[in-house]
């Protein structure tokens, strides 16, 4: 399929609800609505292809952006090809998509993750995060690198722009979650700053207040 091809199915697979939902969250008014079902099952079938993917992302839509994050080779990307295609991003929702299917995977993810994390722009910022979030998730970060960044998300958090601050909470609370020797100390963090304590929260879902993440993350993983 060409770039005109996919442009065309996404279209006519746009519903103007979930557009209308999509762009209340933070997307351009450039967007179809797709079903992530159905951008998935795009992707499966075209699969991996670089160059196809570069000319969806250029598009600027956000469902093509979407569809090209599961169709990109982080390897063949340039680390300033990754800036400059992240300080494009405005909706945090695309910005974790490519964070996790591409940046981190990326050789230059470290490099990247030091450099956006300090911004004071709120993609970039969300972007570094988010990268942390990745790296904190694996378990395997040392008690010297955890203490820097809970001394930064003490630091930083309550006044970090809205997406850079949804990022940080989230590292705070997987660093309670996969590390035992921190969780008190997170759960003791979280409460002292308050960062989301009043955060109406829909029914069924986890308070983004860390101490009930963090509980709630604790008990998923004794579940499983």
């Amino acid at each position: 399929m060409t770039k005109t091809e996919i442009l065309a199915t996404l279209c006519d697979l746009g519903n103007e609800k979930r557009k209308q939902m999509y762009i209340k969250n933070g997307a351009s008014e450039n967007t179809y609505g797709v079903l992530l079902g159905e951008l998935r099952k795009l992707a499966k079938k075209l699969g991996t292809n670089h160059e196809l993917a570069l000319e969806l992302w250029e598009s600027g839509n956000t469902d093509t952006q979407w569809l090209a994050c599961m169709m990109l080779d982080a390897n063949k990307l340039t680390i300033d090809q990754v800036r400059s295609m992240v300080s494009q991003l405005t909706y945090s929702d695309i910005i974790d998509k490519f964070v996790g299917e591409i940046v981190c995977n990326h050789k230059d993810a470290d490099v990247l993750a030091e450099e956006w994390s300090a911004s004071d722009k709120d993609n970039l910022g969300r972007a570094g995060w988010k990268l942390i979030v990745h790296k904190v998730s694996g378990g395997k970060l040392t008690n010297n690198v955890l203490e820097d960044l809970l001394t930064k998300i003490e630091a930083e958090l309550q006044t970090a722009p809205p997406a850079k601050q949804w990022a940080m909470n989230h590292a705070l609370c997987e660093i309670g979650i996969s590390y035992p020797q921190f969780t008190e100390r997170c759960i003791t963090l979280g409460e002292t700053l308050g960062v989301y304590r009043n955060l109406k929260v829909p029914k069924g879902c986890t308070s983004a207040y860390a101490p009930n993440w963090i509980a709630a993350g604790i008990k998923k993983r004794k579940n499983d």
